[in-house]
């Protein structure tokens, strides 16, 4: 495929890096807001990042692109079906749409596929959160068929 734009292509993976959250960067994760509308599908920063604090299982991960923080993840290791779970998974609202979240995913999908003892990544969404419905489905998670807390339940087999 031809590229007749002006600039060139560039692979998102190659711009969008996720990483282990440093001590130090603590408040630029807080800093990061999706928009009003959005605040009903996730956990706000702050509190996700005391939920880590509180369980050693959580893995907060910083997203940036070209080397700005842009969005905030976190998994784990649940302790009660022994299944590795995305947790949280935020684009800024400021960058939101650039393909960023899709990007981080697919990092974060590889970083859990890599630990010998994954054999799938679960993680729940609300229903009403089509977009990120769309974000996981392609790639490659499929409704499990169950509801948690009022979430869809969608699992990704490896």
């Amino acid at each position: 495929m031809e590229n007749t734009k002006k600039y060139p292509m560039v692979e998102l993976s190659s711009v969008v890096t996720v990483e282990d959250v440093a001590p130090e960067e603590r408040a630029s994760v807080v800093s990061l807001h999706v928009d009003d509308d959005q605040t009903r599908f996730i956990a706000s920063n702050s509190d996700s990042l005391k939920e880590a604090d509180e369980n050693e299982a959580c893995v907060p991960l910083i997203i940036r692109a070209q080397g700005k923080a842009v969005g905030f993840a976190m998994y784990a290791l649940d302790e009660d079906d022994g299944n590795y779970w995305i947790y949280r998974l935020m684009i800024d609202a400021r960058v939101q749409g650039r393909g960023y979240g899709s990007s981080a995913l697919g990092s974060i999908i590889a970083r859990l596929r890599a630990l010998p003892d994954c054999t799938c990544i679960l993680l729940g969404v609300k229903p009403e959160n089509v977009q990120a419905l769309r974000v996981y489905e392609r790639a490659g998670f499929r409704l499990a068929g169950d509801i948690l807390d009022g979430e869809l339940v969608m699992r990704l087999d490896f």
